[in-house]
């Protein structure tokens, strides 16, 4: 089973939204642990009404065990949402992760939080790969986040080469527990989305599915 954790030292930033979205489209039995007290990840399970994707609200206490029995049970991808803050958390999130994500605004006010969270990933020395993948960012903006670039390489990290722009499909899933792929599979917040997951499961090097029976008929 590969971990992906998802963090940020701000607030607002779709650490939520990208981790829902990623666990309903990577096309595998997947477990989200939700660290936030606030539980909005619980709270948009709750509104789905459906046991895929299995969401679990746990204390960063609980965490280890809870990725045990998540593997015990054959999921294939555990992904863990964490609340905005370098606490606790956040801190045993990055410790168990295969891959880090840290959702983040292409802003300076957003981008101020970047150094905060790269000293967090280091101090959990944990070698797994983080990222940062800019959100919600605007539809002309390339010199924006040709400068968003710059200044999240200047604080030790990488940038994920898949944009999230602004689109309203992610409020109009939200409320009903849905994800862009299923409200409005054609549209571009749903290419989006899933451009991301492939680029994540490369990352972890997963084949989905998909993937497999495609190989298979190949042969």
């Amino acid at each position: 089973m590969k971990t992906i954790a998802l963090i940020a030292q701000k607030g607002g930033v779709g650490k939520t939204t990208i981790a829902v979205n990623l666990a309903v489209t990577v096309g595998m039995p997947t477990v989200l642990f939700d660290l936030d007290p606030q539980e909005s990840a619980v709270m948009w399970a709750d509104r789905r009404k459906t046991d895929s994707p299995h969401v679990e609200f746990l204390t960063e206490r609980r965490l280890a065990d809870g990725l045990k029995a998540a593997e015990q049970g054959k999921y294939g991808l555990a992904i863990i949402d964490t609340p905005p803050a370098a606490g606790p958390q956040a801190y045993a999130a990055v410790q168990a992760a295969n891959l880090v994500l840290i959702p983040c605004r292409p802003s300076l006010v957003d981008l101020d939080a970047i150094r905060r969270t790269a000293q967090l990933i280091k101090s959990a020395g944990n070698p797994a790969s983080a990222f940062v993948v800019f959100n919600a960012a605007p539809h002309s903006a390339t010199t924006l986040l040709e400068d968003a670039r710059a200044i999240v390489e200047g604080a030790g990290l990488s940038a994920c080469p898949v944009i999230l722009r602004e689109r309203s499909a992610y409020r109009a899933s939200w409320p009903i527990g849905r994800t862009v792929v299923e409200v409005e599979p054609t549209s571009k917040a749903a290419q989006e989305i899933t451009e991301l997951k492939d680029w994540v499961l490369a990352q972890l090097q997963v084949c989905t599915p998909e993937q497999v029976q495609s190989q298979e008929v190949a042969v």
